[in-house]
């Protein structure tokens, strides 16, 4: 019984993973009406209920969001929310 409780949480764990894992999508670095910002969204989703924004892509892509705002503050000498330009 025990041995048959642990191989169905180990093949629940592997079947789960992925799926929430597919689902996050990469932190990226955009500009948004000139303020910096780390979100979670692809670029159809930024743009999506905003209009006419100037929003685009200034940075990488991370998979830990807070790698993205170290990011800013290291190569950009900026905090989130700081003054940026898309050109």
């Amino acid at each position: 019984m025990l041995k048959t409780l642990a191989a169905a949480a180990l093949i629940l764990g592997t079947v789960a993973a992925p799926a929430a894992f597919a689902q996050s999508a990469p932190a990226t670095v955009y500009c948004v009406n000139n303020r910096i910002m780390v979100e979670r969204a692809t670029m159809s989703q930024m743009q999506s209920g905003r209009g006419h924004s100037e929003i685009c892509i200034i940075g990488p892509s991370f998979d830990f969001q807070p790698d993205g705002v170290t990011w800013v503050r290291q190569n950009l000498r900026s905090d989130v929310g700081g003054s940026c330009r898309c050109r």
